[in-house]
């Protein structure tokens, strides 16, 4: 039988965000996780249960999606952002964090580690999205993939929304020498080698964002790299989990 989650919603002034805090450790960071375009949080039931063994984590809906409510307010990445940070400020959940984005969440992701450095332990990407993906590998794409590829922003946002989430994090060129993982999938054969070829170019862009990174491309995974190949990126997680959990404790000590 499938374990099931249990989470509630919290308001975050004008909006609910459905949320779920799992683990019982106390050793420091907190791991957030931020998923794929129109992904609510069970797509990370593949790995909850194995990441919370070994720290506390919290994944949650973006506006719009399940049980977390809409308002007005643009469903780009600077938004996110602030919406997820105003949802850890309500819960106390403290910093420095360690951010998982997968896709669309790794802009997120790394757009919060652009603005709020302070606030990020280490930032883990799984096949994330890159701010010249529409330029250039769009246009590479088959004709059924590429469809496929546009339909999806009627799912949680506008097409002009995720251009404007590209944008907000192209400006921002480095991470310094913040941990950093990108975790490729291997196996998308929907793609033609053109297109192909520009997403491992952008996943080694990804890779050079920080001084201080990895990169390993999962040969048995695609796209949804947690779920075709969950303990791979449960090791990952771990791995930079218990390589910061010692330095992250005396800031959070100091809060």
């Amino acid at each position: 039988m499938t374990k099931q989650w249990i989470g509630q919603c919290m308001d975050i002034g004008g909006i609910q965000l459905y949320f779920e805090e799992l683990g019982e450790s106390t050793e420091s960071p907190v791991i957030v996780f931020d998923s794929g375009n129109g992904w609510r949080t069970k797509n990370w039931n593949p790995i909850k249960a194995e990441v919370s063994a070994f720290s506390k984590m919290l994944v949650y809906n973006r506006a719009g999606l399940g049980k977390s409510t809409i308002d007005d307010r643009p469903r780009h990445s600077l938004q996110n952002v602030e919406n997820l940070r105003l949802l850890l400020q309500k819960l106390n959940v403290k910093p420095p964090y360690i951010l998982v984005g997968h896709s669309f969440g790794g802009l997120n992701v790394r757009l919060y580690a652009s603005l709020y450095p302070e606030e990020v332990a280490g930032v883990l990407l799984l096949d994330a999205c890159h701010e010249d993906q529409n330029k250039l590998m769009t246009q590479a794409l088959p004709t059924e993939m590429q469809l496929q590829y546009f339909r999806q922003f009627s799912v949680e946002g506008t097409l002009a929304e995720f251009e404007e989430s590209l944008e907000q994090v192209r400006q921002y060129k480095s991470l310094g020498d913040m941990p950093l993982t990108v975790v490729t999938g291997g196996n998308q054969p929907d793609h033609t080698a053109e297109s192909w070829n520009h997403w491992m170019n952008f996943q080694r862009d990804l890779a050079a964002l920080s001084s201080n990174s990895r990169h390993v491309v999962l040969e048995d995974a695609g796209h949804a790299v947690h779920i075709d190949n969950p303990q791979a990126v449960i090791d990952e997680i771990q791995k930079m989990h218990d390589a910061l959990k010692h330095t992250a404790e005396p800031s959070l000590k100091e809060k």
